[in-house]
């Protein structure tokens, strides 16, 4: 038997036997920890003048000789051909599918030098390229209205924009792919006229589209519109609906692996990996000893990422104004960043939506920043120094907190003592 034409698609295989007309596509492949592999196998006739669907998407047992021999049987019965043999077809796909399936991507030779450039951001501090970047927050505040505009900012390109985000690259424009599990078209085009009139912005196309399916049954179609439109940045909105699982399920590991497994299949044009930004939700009751929360649902999720941050809302807020902090909780690739202050105005009146960079008030976050910050921003506003008893007083910390606090800032040689208080060290 002549071997096929094989090309790689995204979560599978074509083959194609020109000589006897035949191709078979293989899709959603998957080794399973017991080692046997599956996958959904379609077989066409490829004939021009006589096409015919042989066997309609199915789900296969590669690893299965029984499953592979009454299938081959079936077919034969219902396609009598002489140039076929049937059960050469499916043992080669029995021993081929499960090859491709366990050998993986290649091995390449890595050398460190000393001049390797640092991993690139799109727009700094918020997305690093060809990696996962997270954006989480309780509902309500706004993580998809701030993330839309991100998507702005890189699809015009704006250097200049109000939000003191800087884009890495001065001559690309990244085209951006909305996948979306939460609303619809009509809303996220109303939110989009919103930013667009709030900001005074020029019409600028950003792709959409409404998902149903986990991306996992999904990336099929998905790949193919990253391809065709030439997208470098998806959003998905949201990561549990987009991983696939109830809330039981999204607390184990399955579902963060295969949502991982789904992202690391995705491919530039240019057969990069694709940069993601996803919108997380809180874990209900995460606060550590260090007041910060979690993504919702399996570690795996934060593990994953390579970039993550807390969107956070001030207390003082109304329903027409609402202040934002953008906390960065996770780096793998760089240092973090400090906290980010954005003001987003409402006005349902001209029905625009305006957001600006704004100072992080620590006071009015208190609950999402550690004791460190709390010290420095307490010594700043006092303007003088202040004794070990002033500072646990104020912040309502105790003795052992202040104390190991205040040593670590020391070490830091951010503050010092000053006989029995506390100062801040000015690098003037």
């Amino acid at each position: 038997m002549i071997e096929p034409k094989i090309t790689t698609l995204t979560d599978g295989y074509h083959m194609i036997w020109e000589d006897i007309k035949l191709q078979i596509k293989v899709k959603r492949v998957n080794l399973h920890s017991d080692g046997h592999v599956t996958g959904d196998i379609e077989i066409t006739n490829s004939s021009v003048e006589n096409p015919v669907i042989l066997m309609p998407s199915s789900q296969f047992n590669f690893s299965a000789e029984r499953t592979r021999s009454q299938t081959a049987k079936s077919l034969k019965e219902k396609y009598n051909d002489e140039s076929v043999n049937w059960v050469e077809i499916f043992d080669y796909l029995g021993y081929k599918i499960q090859d491709l399936a366990r050998k993986g991507e290649e091995v390449y030779e890595v050398i460190a030098e000393d001049d390797a450039p640092s991993p690139a951001r799109i727009l700094d501090p918020v997305i690093y390229q060809g990696v996962q970047n997270i954006i989480f927050g309780e509902k309500g505040v706004n993580k998809s209205t701030l993330t839309y505009l991100f998507a702005y900012c890189i699809s015009l390109p704006w250097f200049d924009n109000p939000l003191e985000l800087i884009l890495q690259n001065d001559k690309d424009f990244y085209p951006t792919l909305i996948l979306d599990w939460e609303t619809d078209q009509s809303i996220f085009k109303y939110y989009l006229s919103r930013l667009k009139k709030g900001m005074n912005l020029p019409p600028c196309p950003i792709y959409y589209r409404r998902c149903y399916l986990p991306l996992i049954q999904d990336i099929e179609p998905v790949q193919d519109y990253i391809t065709n439109n030439k997208i470098k940045v998806i959003i998905i909105d949201s990561l549990g609906a987009a991983a696939g699982g109830e809330s039981g399920e999204l607390k184990g590991s399955q579902a963060a692996l295969a949502f991982n497994s789904s992202l690391r299949k995705l491919k530039t044009i240019e057969n990069k990996p694709i940069t993601s930004l996803i919108i997380g939700q809180t874990a209900k009751g995460s606060d550590d000893s260090n007041n910060k929360k979690t993504v919702f649902g399996s570690t795996y999720f934060t593990y994953y990422a390579r970039n993550i941050f807390e969107l956070c809302h001030g207390k003082d807020d109304n329903e027409d104004l609402m202040h934002l902090g953008l906390f960065h909780r996770e780096c793998n690739l760089g240092k973090k960043h400090q906290p980010m202050g954005f003001c987003v105005t409402y006005n349902d009146q001209e029905r625009s939506i305006q957001v600006e960079r704004e100072p992080v008030s620590v006071r009015e976050f208190a609950e999402r920043v550690g004791t460190q910050a709390l010290i420095l921003d307490l010594l700043k506003r006092a303007g003088e120094p202040l004794t070990l008893r002033e500072i646990m007083d104020d912040l309502e910390i105790t003795r052992n907190n202040a104390d190991v606090t205040l040593s670590r800032l020391k070490r830091k040689g951010k503050i010092l003592k000053l006989n029995d208080k506390w100062g801040l060290v000015y690098n003037g």
